[in-house]
C-alpha cells in the first residue's frame, strides 16, 4: 500500500549553532507529508560556504540523497503490496483510518 507524498520545506534558519561544530549552520527543515500516514520532519544541515543563492537546491540534494538511503534500508524485508492490503483488511486499525 503506497501512498502519494509531497516534500516541503517548513522552515529554512541561518547561521544556527549546530552541537559538536565550531560554526553556525543553515538548518533546512523539511516536512514529508503523506496522505494516510502522520507527517514527519527531516533536518539538513549546510555549511555556509554553499552560495547562498543554491541553498535550497543544495538542501534538496542532501534530501534526497537520505531518502534514498532510508528508501533502501527500510526496503529489506518488507510485505509485499497485496500482502500489506491484506494485512491492514485483517488488522483494521480504526485509529489509522480516521488520520
Amino acid at each position: 500500500m503506497r501512498y502519494s507524498s509531497t516534500v516541503q520545506i517548513a522552515a529554512i534558519e541561518r547561521s544556527v549553532v549546530r552541537a559538536g561544530f565550531s560554526e553556525p549552520y543553515h538548518k533546512v527543515t523539511f516536512d514529508l507529508v503523506s496522505d494516510g500516514i502522520p507527517a514527519s520532519q527531516l533536518v539538513i544541515w549546510v555549511h555556509p560556504a554553499f552560495p547562498d543563492d543554491d541553498l535550497v537546491r543544495v538542501a534538496h540534494t542532501f534530501a534526497w540523497s537520505r531518502l534514498v538511503a532510508l528508501t533502501e534500508a527500510a526496503s529489506s524485508n518488507i510485505f509485499a503490496a497485496k500482502q500489506i492490503q491484506a494485512l491492514c483488511d485483517r488488522v483494521q486499525p480504526a485509529d489509522f483510518a480516521a488520520q
